[in-house]
């Protein structure tokens, strides 16, 4: 298993398309070089989990980078998913939420439509929660999946909460990521719930700028 350490720039344009799951923050606290090694061998050692799973799709840990997000990305056919250092240490995250976030990065490629309506190939957000919780981590982690979702889910909601004024309007709320989780996790998640949550974010982009 190898780990590359590049990824697409959101400086710079390349032709690939991406879906993100933060807007480009930052990380601000730096973790001791202890720390910093265990958050490391965490990270490589779900990611080699999920790379082992899922073989169509090839995983990068871009550790160096200090920002906290991670991507669905495509370069042609290829299927790819990065995740950056800065999310990896980022306090709120454990393995739980790293996992999570693996799932979820992994469920834009393979979690079916509802898709994205600008980028059109990827699984919109809440579904790719919904393939996260129902489908990805049990296909991973087994009978441990329930537990780390719950687990993750409250991380995710934190971050995304954290970082939601940077992020402008978002397309799926804190809320509604978790409750998405939680029921995907449960088995409860139905399409009507996802669609939903869809034709919401759909309304808003739609709106007017007042």
């Amino acid at each position: 298993m190898q780990f590359t350490t590049w990824a697409p720039d959101p400086s710079h344009s390349f032709e690939v398309s991406q879906m993100n799951f933060l807007d480009w923050p930052v990380e601000q606290a730096i973790l001791s070089e202890r720390a910093q090694k265990r958050r490391r061998a965490i990270a490589v050692r779900l990611i080699e989990r999920f790379a082992s799973t899922y073989g169509a799709v090839e995983y990068d840990l871009f550790w160096e980078s200090s920002i906290i997000n991670a991507q669905a990305w495509r370069l042609g056919s290829r299927r790819r998913v990065t995740v950056y250092g800065g999310v990896v240490r980022h306090p709120a995250i454990t393995a739980s939420g790293i996992a999570l976030l693996l799932a979820h990065e992994t469920g834009h490629h393979l979690g079916g439509p509802p898709f994205d309506p600008d980028l059109r190939w990827p699984s919109w957000q809440g579904q790719a929660d919904f393939w996260a919780a129902s489908t990805g981590m049990p296909q991973v982690f087994g009978r441990q999946a329930a537990r780390l979702t719950f687990r993750g889910a409250k991380q995710i909601a934190a971050l995304h909460a954290e970082f939601s004024e940077t992020d402008g309007v978002a397309d799926i709320s804190a809320e509604e990521r978790s409750e998405i989780f939680l029921l995907g996790a449960r088995g409860k998640c139905t399409p009507a719930f996802l669609q939903k949550s869809f034709n919401r974010m759909l309304e808003e982009r739609d709106r007017p700028d007042e």
